[in-house]
Order: structure tokens, then sequence, then C-alpha cells
């Protein structure tokens, strides 16, 4: 009788050592399988969305905010410009002034300078415009221009310059896009140019 009991609870350990491996493989195999199984349905559920998202997120130790870029706005005011737009995308803070076709080098230069000192005047450029250690700030980045010459204008009286103030560098750098260094550069920024106006004026 014994002998029957002992067999019995051997039987019956073997029997709760099986059972316990079989829970731990199948937990093992499953776990698995149900990260593959999510990770397919997800990708089917999102399939054709675009991934959307921004590097720069919480990266930025001081963030420009849209009051600011409104006080920056109200004070490019011109009598000469006809346009100015303010942009802030990927990290680069972008002005743009159009001014009247009859403007010279002298009124573009001056604007130029004038709209880099009200806007670093807002936002300091050692605050904003300056990286921090190993923090990506922004860059500043400002366009001037009498007009944009169509395909078959002539360029005679064009001036173009821009001023940027990377967020790497010490110092603004000037440069004048009217008189490219490089033709295909220039042709381009007209393209580029051409194409944002003409989205501008299907938007209004």
């Amino acid at each position: 009788m014994a002998k029957s009991n002992k067999k019995s609870k051997q039987v019956k350990q073997k029997n709760t050592k099986s059972n316990i491996l079989y829970i731990v493989a199948t937990v093992v195999i499953l776990i698995p399988l149900l990260m593959l199984g999510y990770i397919y349905f997800s990708t089917k559920e999102n399939k054709g969305k675009p991934t959307v998202g921004n590097r720069f997120d919480n990266a930025l130790v001081e963030k420009i905010e849209q009051n600011q870029i409104d006080q920056v706005k109200s004070s490019l005011k011109y009598d000469k410009a006809e346009n100015v737009e303010i942009n802030l995308t990927s990290a680069t803070l972008r002005i743009t002034i159009d001014l009247q076709d009859t403007c010279g080098k002298s009124d573009v230069d001056s604007v130029l300078n004038d709209a880099y000192k009200k806007t670093t005047q807002i936002l300091p450029v050692e605050t904003y415009f300056t990286n921090k250690d190993d923090v990506k700030m922004y860059d500043l980045d400002i366009h001037v221009y009498n007009f944009i010459p169509k395909d078959d204008d002539s360029t005679d009286g064009w001036v173009y310059k821009e001023k940027i103030k990377n967020a790497s560098s010490k110092k603004a750098v000037t440069d004048t896009l009217s008189s490219a260094r490089s033709k295909e550069d220039a042709n381009a920024l007209l393209k580029q140019q051409k194409e944002l106006e003409k989205e501008a004026g299907q938007s209004k």
C-alpha cells in the first residue's frame, strides 16, 4: 500500500512538472506571436496615413510663441513693402518681404537690416537663434526683394537679398541672391519662390 501511494505521488509530481513546462512553453510561444499580431494589425490600420512629427519636439530650450511672431510682424511695417510673410517651420523663422518693383539696392539693404534689428529686439539672438550645449535652437532667415522675374522678364534692376543667422553660427551672414555665384542655384531659388507665390495666390 505504501509503495502504491509513493508511485501515485511520483506520477502526480511528474504530471505537475509537465503541466508547468507546457504552460511556460505556451507563454514563451504566445508572447512573440501576440506582439507580431499587434504590429501587423496596427500597421494595417494605419496604412495610407502619413507619419507626422517634429524632430525638435521637447528639444528647444526657449520656444517662439505665436504672440511673439505677431509682434514681429506688427513691427515690420514699411511704406515700400507690398507684402510681409512670416513662417515658423522646421525650427526656422523665415521672413519674406516683397518691396515695390521700383525699389533699388539701398531700399532692399535698409529694409533687410532693419527687419533683422527689429526681429532680434523681440527675439534676442542669444536666446532663440544660438545653440545651447547640445540643444538645437532656431535659425533666422530673412528674404527681401523688389520683384521676382518671370520666365521671359529681364533681370535688370532686380535685387534679392537674404540675411541668415544659423543657430550654429556666431554671426549673421548676408548674401545677394539676384547676382548668384551659381546660375543653377539662382534658377532653383526662383522656381521655388514662384511656386510659393502661386500657392499663396491660390489660398487667398
